[in-house]
């Protein structure tokens, strides 16, 4: 590695050019990442605690990952199938595409001002008057923090249901019981945080494997749906304009608008990436471009996905009957005509869902260590450690392990209570994501200014569409699928969300109220002008102590 003397002869004159190409490539990583960490202890005021070993290619994976377009699709297909059928699928999957295109832009650009793993908290806190900073800033943080550990928990869950509906292709008479389902759930979610730690220096090669994983997967599904095609073949007009709701009671409008929490869902950790700024070498550009090329690169993804299967699609009722609740597994089985087959196309989905999850994990893990060092959650001098060894948070991890763990004991009482957790982390996540991008617009976009990827106009074009839509939509996935309302049909997302909302208020009351002080004193404080003067942060906020 580079000294610190040769470091500073870098910066000013570059890598040396007799030097080989390689030898060049090396110093410019070390420079970079000496740059960033400098970066983060003088001008943010946080200890560089983290490796940063994440390129743009890294980050661009892992945002591909963590959507992971098929299973996302696959593990939400009867929201869209029961409130529009084809219409409500394809066309509100382009609808939310395009949108959370404007949603990526509208946090680059605030990203790329502050790359610190705190991410939409942070961020709140930067950008607000001085007077409101603090509740912001809690609020903010706290609907980020239930948001990330939800999305994590129902993508991990979504993946035990489907590994368990895989059964049902040879089995048509087996049905999992909640015991079973819970059970399947701790094993997974034990495997993937296990495998999230140990190997945590493979994790990029393993994005890397997982996104030719999904090329070949989406590539095979149109192929062998196409050719086989045993339950008949649709028209284009079918696809495109065929619309029935008649199962839900709500009006075809309306009923189109419930439909969209299958692309909502899939794009909801969008904005969980910055949490890995602080591993990034250079998380001032990496960060946004990563998060904005995803958004269209699975939009994409998703298209070619459901196109094969939307002009083959058996019958809707026939699907939805299915004894596992899961669409897809009965639709490639009735399509393929084959039970291997059928299996082979699954199995594609729940290797993705397992992946999905890892980059969940670690993006949840990375949200409750920032929040916990700035003093925001009980218990934070543990949770904010770092291992020194392993180099990761690894209380954090036990955490956010623990609490879904927790959580998932719901499904014993209620499997329509448990199920909110889908609607109730597009809720949290979005909330989140709209708090700092309103303040930016509502302050006139002046703190982001000088921001690398500042994007001017466009920024604030894609602001607007951004908060029109989470002001629309954080209320819209509150109501229930279809009507009448009943216990089993009752959304229970709103009531999750408050439950957690009083918990962080509760918190704010005793604890948050005279001892949070938020991100500690550094330049961009004094740059931005915004935050009240007050004493440095004490030294659990800036460094964390490490864990040996």
């Amino acid at each position: 590695m580079a000294t610190p003397k040769a470091l500073l002869n870098m910066k000013a004159d570059g890598p040396k050019k007799h030097d080989a190409p390689g030898k060049q490539r090396q110093d410019v990583n070390v420079l970079a990442v000496s740059d960033a960490d400098n970066m983060l202890e003088n001008k943010f005021g946080y200890a560089a605690e983290l490796p940063r070993h994440r390129s743009l290619f890294n980050m661009l994976l892992m945002a591909i990952v963590i959507a992971s377009v098929p299973y996302g699709l696959s593990t939400t297909f009867t929201f869209s199938l029961t409130n529009g059928g084809p219409v409500t699928v394809i066309w509100g999957w382009i609808l939310i595409a395009c949108i959370n295109v404007c949603v990526a832009i509208s946090l680059g650009e605030i990203s790329s001002k502050f790359p610190v793993s705190g991410g939409v908290y942070y961020w709140s806190y930067m950008l607000s008057p001085p007077k409101l900073a603090p509740l912001l800033s809690w609020i903010c943080g706290w609907v980020s923090l239930v948001g990330n550990i939800t999305v994590t928990l129902s993508t991990n869950f979504g993946t035990t249901q489907l590994l368990l509906a895989a059964v049902n292709i040879y089995r048509e008479d087996y049905v999992a019981t909640e015991w079973q389902t819970v059970l399947a759930f701790w094993a997974l979610t034990a495997l993937i945080n296990i495998v999230s730690i140990v190997a945590r220096k493979y994790l990029t090669t393993l994005d890397t494997f997982c996104i030719a994983w999904i090329l070949a997967g989406t590539i095979a599904t149109v192929i062998t749906l196409s050719v086989k095609a045993e339950a008949g073949r649709h028209s284009a007009d079918y696809v495109f304009t065929y619309f029935d709701n008649a199962g839900t009671g709500w009006p075809a409008g309306w009923s189109f608008m419930v439909g969209l929490l299958q692309g909502a869902y899939c794009f909801s950790a969008t904005g969980m990436i910055p949490a890995m700024s602080e591993e990034t070498k250079d998380p001032e550009m990496d960060i946004p471009r990563s998060m904005v090329w995803s958004v269209m690169i699975n939009g994409v993804t998703g298209i070619v996905f459901l196109l094969p299967i939307l002009f083959t699609l058996p019958d809707i009722t026939t699907v939805l009957s299915s004894a596992t609740s899961q669409p897809i597994p009965a639709i490639y089985k009735l399509v393929t005509g084959s039970k291997g087959s059928a299996f082979g196309l699954f199995f594609v989905i729940l290797f993705n869902g397992v992946v999905c999850g890892l980059a969940c994990v670690q993006a949840s893990s990375r949200c409750t260590w920032a929040f916990a060092r700035d003093g925001a959650v009980p218990g934070s001098r543990w949770l904010s450690q770092v291992n020194r060894r392993l180099g990761l948070p690894i209380n954090a991890y036990i955490l956010s392990t623990t609490v879904q763990c927790l959580l998932s004991c719901l499904y014993f009482g209620s499997s329509a209570a448990f199920n909110a957790f889908s609607g109730v982390s597009v809720i949290c996540l979005g909330t989140s994501y709209a708090i700092p991008i309103y303040i930016s617009w509502w302050r006139g976009r002046k703190a982001i200014a000088n921001a690398r990827y500042f994007c001017g106009r466009l920024g604030y074009f894609c602001n607007i569409v951004a908060m029109c839509w989470f002001a629309f939509a954080i209320p819209l996935f509150c109501f229930p699928t279809t009507t009448p309302i009943t216990k089993e049909t009752m959304n229970y997302a709103s009531v999750v969300f408050v439950g957690f909302t009083l918990i962080s208020a509760a918190w704010y009351v005793i604890h948050g109220r005279t001892n949070f002080r938020g991100p500690p004193m550094s330049e961009i404080v004094e740059e931005l002008g915004t935050v009240p003067n007050r004493k440095p942060a004490d030294e659990s906020s800036s460094e964390p102590a490490k864990e040996d």
